[in-house]
């Protein structure tokens, strides 16, 4: 696979990721030392949104069970893809060079190039482009998919790291206000405080509104793939 971004030096990488290493160890640190409980969260809540929730995170923070409201968890959300694009686009040649995530990797960067030749107006509106596939909040790769679409568009760095943070900050910002209206319409309701278990079954109905959500999201996403192949196919057919 190509990656894009062999023109990176050695030297500019090194300021980077050592930048971007101690800036992640120096906010674990701190958290650990003035609020070890929420950091703590943060260890199951990250992992949570990058390989199953996506940017409904901030649905959590109505559950009740949260030491975070929901938009703490949707600036969680924009720190988070702001540290991922960084780190995937200075640690991308690296990473194409291990076995297990090369292949991972480059079916992503194949998806992202077939939706570019598929759709060629994502090339005259690429900014554009980045931050709306940034937007959709498919649970997994977003922020990484978003990334190749800028390498292929060959879009600066700042750039794309900019487009990729911004699309990250609406999306978790308009998570967050959709689920503080949520939170808002359920608490209307008294019988919330007075029997616990409709309490639960609620925050359980939630859970499962949610996990639908990312399942059609996936599988609408996983459908514009499909509509991208068949086109594409159809123009090298028409070609020969």
């Amino acid at each position: 696979m190509t990656t894009g971004t062999s023109d990176i030096t050695w030297r500019e990488r090194l300021y980077v990721l050592g930048g971007l290493a101690v800036a992640l160890l120096a906010m674990i640190g701190v958290g650990l030392l003035l609020a070890p409980g929420p950091t703590l969260e943060l260890f199951g809540l990250v992992p949570a949104s990058i390989f199953a929730v996506g940017k409904f995170l901030p649905l959590w923070g109505i559950s009740g069970q949260s030491q975070f409201g929901p938009y703490e968890l949707g600036l969680v959300i924009w720190v988070m893809d702001t540290f991922n694009v960084i780190l995937f686009i200075y640690a991308l040649d690296g990473l194409a060079r291990v076995p297990r995530l090369r292949g991972w990797l480059s079916r992503i960067q194949d998806n992202a190039a077939l939706v570019l030749d598929a759709y060629p107006r994502l090339r005259q509106m690429s900014r554009v482009g980045v931050i709306a596939f940034v937007l959709f909040p498919v649970a997994g790769t977003g922020a990484l998919a978003a990334t190749f679409i800028g390498v292929l568009l060959r879009m600066r760095r700042i750039e794309l790291i900019a487009c990729v943070s911004l699309g990250a900050l609406f999306g978790g910002t308009a998570m967050a206000f959709m689920a503080s209206n949520f939170r808002g319409a359920v608490e209307s309701f008294q019988l919330l405080q007075e029997n616990p278990a409709v309490k639960y079954a609620i925050i359980g109905t939630i859970a499962a509104l949610a996990l639908a959500a990312v399942w059609w999201m996936n599988r609408a996403y996983n459908r514009v793939l499909a509509t991208a192949r068949a086109r594409v196919s159809l123009t090298g057919l028409r070609a020969e």
